[in-house]
């Protein structure tokens, strides 16, 4: 993945890698104008459940989350709605999965005070990342 990137590169570049995984994932673009801070992503994964993600792309450790984006996170904390941060820092670029639960807190403190649920680089963080949606 290259160092700089945007949200819709790298949604491109994340829906690529799960294409060729030949993961047994349903992963669909939510595009939603009309109501705000709706996640970028349906994933449907293979035990059938349904998680809802939003993409983040930045170069340091905070992530921009709108107010309307933040509320969503806040008022469906437990269900399986996450974030989904492509730190695209040059000497260690890296994937990192929080869990809506985990928004506040990040939004406060940052990545590096917050641990994600997981740190991962495409392709090979693949496996994991599924595992962890489905275990959750």
């Amino acid at each position: 993945m290259k160092s700089s990137q945007s949200e819709s590169s790298f949604w491109k570049t994340l829906k690529w890698h799960i294409e060729k995984s030949g993961a047994d994932v349903v992963l669909t673009r939510i595009e939603n104008s009309q109501t705000p801070g709706i996640p970028d992503l349906l994933l449907c994964d293979a035990k059938r459940n349904l998680h809802l993600i939003e993409l983040k792309v930045t170069t340091g450790w905070k992530a921009k989350l709108s107010p309307f984006q933040i509320s969503f996170a806040v008022r469906h904390q437990n269900a399986n709605v996450w974030t989904l941060i492509y730190r695209s820092h040059p000497d260690d670029p890296q994937i990192y999965l929080y869990k809506a639960n985990q928004v506040m807190r990040l939004m406060e403190k940052g990545m590096s005070k917050v641990t994600p649920k997981l740190v991962f680089t495409l392709p090979t963080g693949l496996p994991d990342f599924f595992k962890v949606l489905e275990d959750e």
